[in-house]
């Protein structure tokens, strides 16, 4: 199996194993060796911000190590900075990858091994350990997962943003016959979704027994996945005669990066007398399982046998949460199809987590209204796997709501408004997702498109992961393309990058390729540089603007900050997400529970920006790191007659596209006659005369005009459906820009994208 993050390796696990030089493939693996200021076979690093030095003064053995200090965490730009050696792998046995190594003051000391194919190609990059703190000599240790094509390997040991000192002597990569014991789990590792149930992890020692203060640990082989499952009230029991153990959990890593393995809980002999061989050590635990059916996680168990044997790892425990009963309904139709033409209504079924009824093979009903046309019921099929989409025809000129029932459960669809054929359409969509293709999240992106096309019914959505280059970027491009089904569902091209002091954007191409994100120390001019001398066509969106993060990095400063409005280039960044899961990002002076502003501000509000001269439009997206785009209290609507890729793409570049906190909710906005989005000149005297129109997907509470960030006119709902006019006579002096907020008494909100109007 493949093992795409590191192990981390807590102060208890000690590996200790003499390696035999012969079967050695690390050259110069104690570093005794040396020509100038490197060990021999070794290259010199040369990063910025830490310090790479051959050491007389301390060894595990003979005479020398080698030794990385971390001086200034901001300025090392690499992931990590570190030694390396390319090794050809052995042709024969199960390999391993050991050596020593020790700290002072360590923030991260990161040990990977990158596998290689004959090109020089890194096939995969292994996590070996994680090491932090201040320790003496520890050994680490880990089998090499057995890679298809691989011919080599690159040992990479050092820091990854941090400061504080490492060590390493001793290496060792060959191979070692070790059967320690195995892990099992008891009952079965497949169940619903959300389920808590009594669970019991087995350990079984191997050949040789356990010695006195040997140990046994569960681990977690990512640390996102983990995040969706608990272990939760573990104990340990053993039967063997005398045998006492203590159970310890170690505390989960609350600053910036997370653990990329994290220990779960640990269980160490204190007793005199050893295991033999056969014992069983029992954890006994409540297990929960993540309430969402795309996301699986393994365990494994690592087993430290004592003194004078390597600890290993067991083979990998795969957790699949199952997908559960029928609770819910979902009815989701297009909101502004041809008049006389069939738009489309999506009805699904899921349980009460939102996942997937997949097996579900009821009959639903339809409430008739007159001039729809739509079958009056329909009995789902296995084929259907829990969602349907129906043809719909609407009566004209009246908006339409959708309600459908099976047995106890009830749905109503948003609002459905046909159009005349010279009126834009106007679709609902998430562009801001990440799914497994970003290390912070998790979920398959092939189900994903699924899920937010046929159980949220979106009419688009795009996943956004981070920076993903080469495999990974291929990757986003082919999923994307392979769920592109233009007047269906298209899905959006881009990728988010994250920037610690400049704050985060996503980048969104028109078609079905672009380039990756490029390798620039900043994102921000240079990142627009780039962009215009390739002449790619681009829209750059800005996201959670006003708010900073709360884990803090190993230099005390924040895992990412807000929004620099300093550096913009509006041929590109055109566009900010006003609102997304942690909140709106509308106005300063947060928090305000109406807007949904849930952070303090911290002085980079989308108000703030307009109010520095920025003109942009408005888009809501979740920012979901679950898999499944839509998930959560943001929508971008596009207002389009063409719902392409490049139609939606265009609309986005012309801002013509508004926000929702999740509701479809309806917006017609403009100023002297133009829509959302536009940049007007007008004669000084001239009135600004303003049109709305807003349907809501419940009753509206009150809608909000506002000039220039502020609100001159407000309307008190008085239904779903409301429409109103305003003319403001005052001189036009300067620049203008208006848009309109709804509220609706469920407390979502809809914003239009504002209009400018400048003095002729």
């Amino acid at each position: 199996m493949r093992i795409r993050h590191s192990l981390a390796l807590p102060t208890l696990l000690c590996l200790i194993v003499a390696c035999q030089a012969a079967d050695n493939a690390v050259p110069n693996a104690g570093f005794e060796e040396v020509a100038g200021k490197a060990p021999k076979a070794w290259s010199l690093p040369g990063y910025d911000g830490c310090r790479f030095t051959v050491d007389e003064t301390t060894a595990h053995t003979g005479t020398r190590s080698i030794r990385v200090d971390g001086l200034d965490p901001e300025k090392q730009n690499r992931f990590v900075q570190a030694w390396r050696v390319d090794v050809p792998l052995p042709e024969e046995g199960k390999v391993w990858f050991i050596g020593w190594a020790k700290g002072k003051d360590l923030g991260h000391g990161r040990l990977n091994v990158l596998h290689k194919d004959k090109a020089g190609k890194v096939l995969l990059n292994q996590g070996i350990g994680s090491l932090n703190g201040t320790f003496d000599w520890r050994e680490f240790g880990q089998p090499l997962a057995q890679v298809k094509d691989a011919v080599s390997v690159q040992l990479v040991i050092g820091i990854q943003k941090s400061k504080g000192t490492i060590w390493f002597d001793d290496l060792y990569l060959g191979p070692r016959d070790v059967a320690t014991g195995t892990l099992a789990l008891s009952p079965s590792s497949q169940h619903t979704a959300g389920a808590i149930l009594p669970a019991v992890f087995t350990f079984t020692v191997g050949e040789g027994g356990m010695q006195p203060g040997g140990q046994v640990a569960l681990q977690w082989n990512n640390w996102r996945r983990s995040r969706e499952f608990r272990i939760l009230k573990p104990q340990v029991t053993c039967a063997a005669a005398g045998a006492k153990l203590t159970l310890t959990r170690p505390p989960r890593k609350k600053s910036w990066p997370p653990t990329p393995q994290p220990v779960d809980t640990v269980v160490k002999l204190t007793s005199d007398a050893p295991l033999p061989a056969g014992t069983e050590i029992q954890i006994p635990c409540q297990l929960r399982f993540s309430k969402h059916s795309n996301v699986t996680a393994s365990i494994f168990g690592t087993i430290a046998a004592g003194a004078g044997r390597l600890s290993t790892r067991t083979e990998k425990i795969l957790l699949e949460p199952q997908g559960g009963t029928a609770t819910q309904l979902v009815c989701m139709a297009e909101p502004r199809p041809l008049v006389g033409k069939p738009g489309r209504v999506t009805v699904a079924v899921t349980d009460p987590a939102g996942n997937p009824a997949d097996t579900f093979t009821g009959t639903v009903q339809f409430t008739p209204v007159p001039g729809m046309k739509l079958p009056a019921s329909y009995t789902f099929t296995a084929e259907d796997t829990g969602s349907h989409d129906f043809p719909l025809v609407c009566p004209a000129g009246q908006v339409t709501r959708i309600a459908v029932q099976s047995g106890k459960l009830r749905a109503i669809s948003n609002p459905v408004l046909p159009r005349s054929p010279e009126k834009p359409g106007i679709y609902f969509g998430d562009i801001h997702s990440h799914c497994e293709i970003s290390g912070d999240g998790v979920g398959d992106p092939d189900q994903g498109y699924d899920y937010a096309r046929r159980f949220h019914g979106l009419d688009f959505a795009g996943l956004s992961d981070h920076s993903p280059r080469n495999d990974k970027w291929k990757r986003v491009m082919e999923v994307g393309d392979r769920h592109n089904d233009p007047g269906r569902f298209v899905t959006v091209l881009g990728f988010e990058w994250s920037s610690g002091p400049f704050g985060h954007r996503n980048a969104y191409y028109p078609g079905a390729k672009g380039p990756e994100m490029p390798k620039l120390k900043s994102n921000m001019k240079p990142w627009f540089d780039w962009l215009a001398e390739r002449n790619v066509e681009a829209v750059v969106i800005p996201h959670h603007t006003n708010t900073q993060a709360a884990q803090i990095l190993a230099s005390g400063r924040p895992a990412w900050e807000p929004c620099d409005w300093s550096v913009i280039d509006h041929r590109y960044q055109r566009l900010v997400e006003i609102c997304q899961n942690r909140g709106s990002f509308e106005a300063p002076n947060g928090p305000d529970k109406e807007l949904r502003i849930l952070r303090k501000d911290v002085g980079a509000s989308v108000q703030t920006a307009l109010a520095m001269g920025h003109r942009l439009g408005f888009i809501g997206s979740t920012d979901t790191h679950s898999g499944r785009p839509g998930s959560g209290n943001a929508r971008a609507a596009m207002v389009t007659m063409d719902f392409t890729r490049r139609g939606l793409w265009s609309a986005l570049h012309d801002r013509s596209c508004y926000a929702t906190t999740g509701s479809h909710t309806l917006v017609f906005f403009s100023v002297n006659g133009e829509p959302m989005g536009s940049e007007l000149k007008a004669p000084a005297d001239q009135p600004r005369r303003i049109t709305w129109r807003a349907i809501g997907t419940s009753p509206i509470k009150r809608v909000d005009l506002l000039r220039n960030n502020q609100v001159v006119k407000s309307w008190t709902g008085t239904g779903d459906d409301m429409t109103g006019a305003f003319a403001h006579t005052a001189r036009l002096d300067g620049t203008e820009w208006w848009y309109l907020r709804v509220l609706q008494k469920d407390t979502h909100i809809a914003w239009s994208s504002p209009i400018w109007i400048d003095p002729r």
